[in-house]
């Protein structure tokens, strides 16, 4: 890509405008964003950092152009400094359709930060994030783009959602739901997108499922063409932007293909991403999601998930 073009991105928190043809593939736009997204010129994405306040510009251009309302405390965002100054949560609104259940919110998110150069022994060379989490914020972006379509419009209101510091443990995350930006009461469901960029072939990890009655049919049957082998992880832990949810009653899950040997270190780049895999899991997010934003009853939230313990083998 033009290195020139984003290194500007770092001064100015802009690109040139996006095209929008309806019959562009989805992988592409997604990857796309992913390439954009885990160049070196963004410095790995350090929550607060210059490189980090690029990603956001980028996200929110995206945004402003799908026509998505802001739901943040200024704009699209939402300021906090704990651990590092200047984290910008950012906050999408899209309205439904359905006089009744627009009033009820599915919050769908992911992170965008990453480790920026790294820490310990892996300090020096920048950290790209491309799986870590830019996989997730591209699926998310695509997922903004599919459902803002008229003709896709959801009868539920839709909240994308990109974290910023999740790195530092979920800072972000936990920030929204303690200074809410819409009202908490509203969003009946979280669905979180955290490293989905190597299926290669595997298991697609589905954590938090526990946490809602009626997830497994509903998501088995959004799979049912798409052929995914899902594990259905019992573990519950808090380890991702899906536990701040599911810690103040609301249910949700984390779709996540795994970690690798590249997890946190430099060679985390798009080139190992599966361009392929990636599509299938943000086909079965979307399905899952029109499935949610339709259903006269979604899943309810299992309070009992929270202290259960794995059945006896």
């Amino acid at each position: 890509m033009n290195r020139v073009a984003v290194a500007s991105l770092l001064l100015l928190l802009c690109l040139p405008p996006v095209t929008t043809n309806a019959q562009r593939n989805h992988t592409l736009n997604a990857f796309k964003h992913i390439e954009i997204l885990a160049d070196d010129s963004f410095e790995g994405r350090r929550a607060g950092s210059k490189g980090g306040h690029a990603a956001a510009g980028y996200i929110v251009q995206h945004l402003a152009e799908f026509g998505l309302a802001t739901a943040g405390e200024e704009s699209y965002f939402q300021p906090f400094n704990k651990k590092y100054e200047n984290c910008r949560n950012i906050i999408a609104l899209l309205p439904g359709k359905h006089p009744k259940l627009q009033h009820e919110i599915i919050a769908i998110g992911a992170h965008y930060d990453h480790v920026g150069y790294g820490q310990g022994k892996n300090r020096g060379p920048v950290h790209n994030g491309a799986d870590d989490n830019a996989s997730g914020t591209a699926t998310v972006l695509e997922l903004a783009r599919y459902f803002s379509k008229p003709r896709n419009k959801p009868d539920r209101s839709l909240m994308f959602c990109f974290w910023d510091s999740e790195e530092q443990g979920l800072i972000g995350s936990k920030y929204w739901v303690e200074q809410p930006t819409v009202e908490l009461s509203r969003i009946v469901f979280k669905l979180n997108i955290d490293m989905i960029g190597r299926l290669d072939g595997e298991t697609l990890e589905v954590q938090g499922h526990r946490s809602g009655h009626g997830i497994k049919e509903p998501l088995n049957a959004a799979n049912a063409k798409l052929g995914i082998d899902i594990d259905y992880v019992f573990k519950m832990p808090a380890n991702s932007d899906h536990w701040p949810f599911i810690n103040k009653g609301i249910p949700g899950f984390m779709l996540h293909t795994g970690l690798h040997p590249e997890y946190h270190k430099p060679g985390d780049d798009s080139e190992t991403i599966d361009v392929e895999g990636l599509e299938q899991v943000g086909q079965l997010a979307r399905n899952f999601i029109a499935y949610l934003a339709s259903t006269k009853t979604p899943p309810t939230f299992r309070k009992e998930s929270l202290k259960e313990k794995p059945p006896a083998k």
